[in-house]
């Protein structure tokens, strides 16, 4: 009977000691596991701390472009600037007698091509422009070889309208509000081998708004004139070449 007593007691021990072992060990796995949680949504909020969005911070200019309309040129100080829908154009004068196709060599050697005008207000400028070289040289009046020619569908006066008459050649300027003609222009007059007058030039005076010599004509206004001619009517001339800017 003792020995039957001492065995259930052994037997009871055995029983509660390795319930207290389990419990301890689930305890333990437990927090391993709760750890093992806590430490990857650790390592999961720190990547996202340090994961960047978008583009990296610019440098203050708007990006790319050097803050001028978004990477847009600015003309040389020494070219005058003309603000167009379509871009900027810069247009510079030079003094040359020379006719219509050599001027357009020079503005090529230059990059450039001998400009049109948009607008009344361009033309205007470029007369400005031209009566300031006028009046440093001392000339009396003068003309500006433009990039304009007759088109083939109007080759005499009265055909179409005074601003229908020419296109403009530079491949940039748009429009026909720039052929501010003088009255009565385009004639469209005719001399032998040189045939009708194609190309066009701008007068300019350098006092006042008329000339004696050139009766109709205001100072700025156009006049169709023979390509070929290069030292008379009138005999200082100037020429316009206009290019993107560079």
């Amino acid at each position: 009977m003792k020995c039957l007593l001492l065995f259930l007691c052994f037997f009871c021990l055995i029983t509660v000691i390795t319930a207290i072992f389990e419990s301890e060990g689930g305890k333990r796995n437990q927090y391993s596991s709760s750890s093992s949680d806590e430490d990857s949504n650790y390592e999961r909020r720190k990547k996202k701390k340090h994961h960047h969005h978008g583009r990296p911070p610019g440098n203050g200019n708007g990006g790319e472009g050097n803050g001028n309309g978004g990477g847009g040129k600015a003309c040389p100080s020494d070219w005058m600037t003309f603000d167009r829908p379509q871009g900027r154009w810069c247009v510079k004068l030079f003094v040359g007698t020379m006719m219509n196709l050599a001027a357009e060599t020079r503005c090529r050697e230059m990059n450039a091509t001998l400009t049109g005008l948009q607008t009344d207000a361009e033309r205007l400028k470029l007369a400005e422009a031209g009566r300031t070289i006028m009046l440093q040289n001392n000339y009396g009046d003068a003309s500006i070889w433009l990039g304009a020619h007759r088109k083939g569908s109007c080759p005499s006066a009265q055909m179409c309208y005074p601003k229908e008459t020419f296109f403009w050649l530079d491949n940039h300027t748009t429009g026909n509000e720039g052929f501010g003609w003088a009255t009565g222009q385009p004639d469209a007059g005719t001399r032998g081998a040189w045939g009708v007058q194609s190309c066009a030039h701008q007068f300019i005076f350098s006092s006042g708004t008329t000339n004696p010599r050139w009766p109709g004509i205001i100072h700025g206004q156009l006049d169709d004139q023979y390509c070929q001619e290069g030292v008379v009517d009138p005999n200082i001339k100037m020429y316009a070449c206009g290019r993107k800017p560079f």
